[in-house]
């Protein structure tokens, strides 16, 4: 009483006179036009969030001052409540020492008792409290939310206090009261592109009305603040819930899961699409038949990732123009425009050279020797003698001559897989999806990797990257990167919910500055052992034309009517024709090309937050266009989210 009258006139402007005993009507709220608390704002779960935040540090300079808690409501009457529903505790916080309300004071709260309407005491109840530690605000007001779940006809004691020794204690009597039951008989409808058919296992809760549409996620756990929840196997079933709370309006909340996918040998199965409606109302003793329409949710694709294409060249080098070419045929096609068989005819004389070398030589001091003797003559002589001379060349080359000589006719299947396969590395920037679930995209490429095999063993632990070789992007500069370009773009599209399609696009790859890069700084440098860098150098290194002219082609000089000594001259000037106009040519293949490319991809969320965490089964079609023709290429792609 002392207290009350030495501090009376601060209490005055506060405390409102409530009449009624402890048993009598429900609560009389006491409403101050300062003190409005904050709107309702969204929460991941549990308690609607009521503007309840931690708004900093305590205020440490509150020893043996003196505080007092000030209930805004009609304490002498129980708070009622129904089941289901929550009631908002509003309190102020006064610091007589400074006569002004306490700002930042930490007010404590605490379930401290449930008993029964009888007031038999009773172990727990299903009510809980937004917060048990909150500040109180610039004007000194501090707000919590009581939540009344499931169970009925209990009374809870909350109690207010202040962590301090001249605060007393506040007690708050919240009576949870039961009501007339409602039912509801809940069915299914579906919007979107997903076949419904792999809709399953379909989670329908029953909220209460705080918790709107607005503040519920499909990928997000469903509050605890639960009415019923039952599951209906697929969009064609049904469900009853029976004795819900009735006269007050609720939300319902459906999540259904999708297809399994496996990712990493692991199932993985996420909610795919979710339906809401927050303004379901129940009449008591009333089964009413609910239509919940469930829509496809959106898988989200923006992000950053690691992304690795793989290119498949093979039928671009397929593509020749049939029979039998030798180099010279090739210099014919080339001129032609046609990129896909100049290329190929090219290749495929390398690939032979490597695997048959005496044809090759043969057929190019034949091409020569057309030039004095004419075509009639010489084919004339050597079709005789064609297959016995290029066999008895090539076993002499393969048997006779150095090592790394024999080890080069080894690589043709080696060489052609280096020049067919090629890894590209990029970082993929995926833009957020759009209303039309359309995404832009953006390929930063960082680098270029080949496989030169030559020397791996098969079964080996480490065969899958031995003989990788990285182009960083960094070497851009060097005129022999295949890459004309540091970044690429593309539209794509999110359909049937998981499905990537890629729109098509271009990148500027130099397919055959590529070859060329392939030929003269893989398989020749490391088959030479870094003696030679182009095929001219390495024939002139491994072919002994006084050799074949003395001993192998002896008798090649009657055919011409000539000598050995021309013969051997025919040889040197052979190889240096046929491998110096190679690089010249294959140096003009650095002309302008690019890949022309679509695809479709599996986004996989493998957290179930509908954030794509990486794209596999990534498939490219597309074609190398040149000046005046194209090739058709393959490929495979598949891209990690960067952390």
């Amino acid at each position: 009483m002392t207290t009350l009258l030495r501090h009376g006139w601060m209490l005055l402007p506060l405390l409102a006179i409530a009449c009624g005993g402890g048993g009598g009507p429900g609560g009389m709220d006491i409403v101050y036009v300062t003190d409005q608390g904050v709107a309702d704002v969204a929460d991941e779960g549990g308690i609607p969030d009521s503007g309840i935040r931690d708004t900093g540090g305590r205020d440490t300079n509150v020893q043996g001052r003196w505080f007092e808690i000030i209930l805004l409501h009609d304490t002498a009457s129980y708070q009622d409540v129904s089941a289901g529903s929550t009631f908002r505790i509003n309190a102020k916080v006064i610091d007589y020492d400074k006569m002004a309300p306490a700002v930042g004071v930490f007010v404590e709260y605490e379930i401290a008792e449930v008993t029964a309407l009888q007031g038999n005491p009773l172990d727990d109840g299903d009510g809980m409290l937004a917060g048990t530690e909150i500040p109180t605000d610039g004007n000194g007001f501090v707000q919590n939310v009581f939540r009344a779940n499931n169970r009925t006809d209990v009374i809870y004691r909350v109690v207010l206090s202040l962590p301090y020794e001249k605060a007393d204690e506040k007690d708050l009597l919240i009576r949870v009261l039961s009501a007339p039951c409602g039912c509801a008989t809940v069915k299914l409808s579906y919007d979107g592109a997903l076949d419904p058919s792999v809709l399953h296992d379909i989670e329908v809760s029953v909220l209460p009305a705080d918790f709107g549409c607005d503040k519920l996620f499909p990928e997000r756990p469903v509050p605890d603040a639960v009415f019923q929840e039952r599951t209906i196997s697929n969009l064609y079933g049904q469900q009853s819930f029976e004795c819900l709370p009735s006269d007050m309006y609720m939300t319902m909340f459906a999540r259904a899961k999708g297809p399994k996918i496996m990712v990493d040998g692991k199932p993985v199965e996420c909610v795919v699409a979710s339906g809401c409606n927050d303004g379901v109302f129940l009449q008591p003793e009333v089964c009413k038949e609910v239509t919940l329409k469930v829509y496809q949710a959106n898988l989200n694709p923006a992000g950053r990732y690691d992304c690795v294409d793989h290119f498949n060249f093979t039928n671009l080098v397929k593509q020749c123009a049939g029979g039998d070419t030798t180099i010279m045929n090739c210099v014919t096609s080339g001129s032609s425009g046609d990129l896909g068989k100049t290329v190929c005819c090219v290749l495929a004389e390398m690939i032979k050279f490597f695997q048959t070398p005496g044809y090759t030589i043969i057929e190019s001091i034949a091409d020569l020797a057309k030039i004095w003797l004419g075509s009639l003559i010489v084919d004339t002589v050597i079709n005789l003698f064609k297959d016995a001379v290029a066999t008895i060349i090539t076993n002499w080359l393969l048997n006779n001559s150095p090592a790394w000589v024999q080890d080069f006719f080894t690589v043709g299947d080696d060489m052609l897989g280096a020049i067919t396969n090629l890894e590209m590395l990029s970082d993929l920037v995926i833009a957020k999806l759009n209303n039309d679930y359309t995404v832009q995209g953006t390929q930063y490429w960082t680098g270029v990797a080949l496989y030169w095999k030559f020397g791996c063993k098969p079964g080996d632990p480490g065969y899958e990257t031995c003989g990788r070789h990285e182009l960083n992007m960094k070497d851009v500069n060097d005129p022999n990167f295949p890459l004309d370009i540091l970044e690429g773009k593309f539209t794509a599209m999110v359909s049937n919910w998981n499905q990537f399609v890629i729109n098509q696009h271009a990148v500027k790859l130099n397919y055959g500055k590529l070859v060329l890069y392939v030929i003269n700084e893989l398989v020749v440098a490391s088959i030479t052992g870094g003696q030679a860098h182009s095929l001219k150098e390495a024939a002139q290194l491994w072919i002994n034309c006084k050799a074949i002219a003395s001993g192998i082609l002896g008798q090649i000089a009657s055919w011409f009517g000539g000598t050995r000594q021309q013969i051997e001259d025919v040889c040197v000037g052979s190889v240096d024709f046929l491998f110096g106009f190679v690089d010249v040519f294959l140096g003009a293949l650095t002309l302008d090309t690019e890949l022309s490319l679509s695809g479709t991809g599996t986004l996989i969320d493998e957290t179930c937050d509908l954030r794509v965490d990486r794209i596999i089964n990534g498939k490219y079609l597309g074609y190398v266009q040149g000046n005046s023709s194209q090739a058709s290429i393959t490929g495979t792609f598949q891209a990690v989210k960067q952390k």
